[in-house]
């Protein structure tokens, strides 16, 4: 996993990632995941986390 994008302006980045890993059923697992965080003098203050949703609902369902 690393980093596609950064975006820094202000107090907040945003960063774009891209993760693969093969679930226990041997198919494959993609997920990209969008982080948005602001700072407050230094400080972490918020996080918002963006991905599939429907992909791990999937991925959980087949692999249980």
């Amino acid at each position: 996993m690393g980093a596609d994008h950064i975006c820094v302006s202000g107090d907040t980045d945003i960063v774009e990632t891209a993760s693969t890993s093969i679930a226990l059923n041997g198919r494959p697992y993609a997920q990209r995941n969008c982080w948005m965080t602001r700072f407050v003098d230094g400080l972490i203050v918020e996080v918002r986390a963006y991905l599939d949703s429907v992909l791990v609902q999937q991925v959980i369902y087949e692999n249980e």
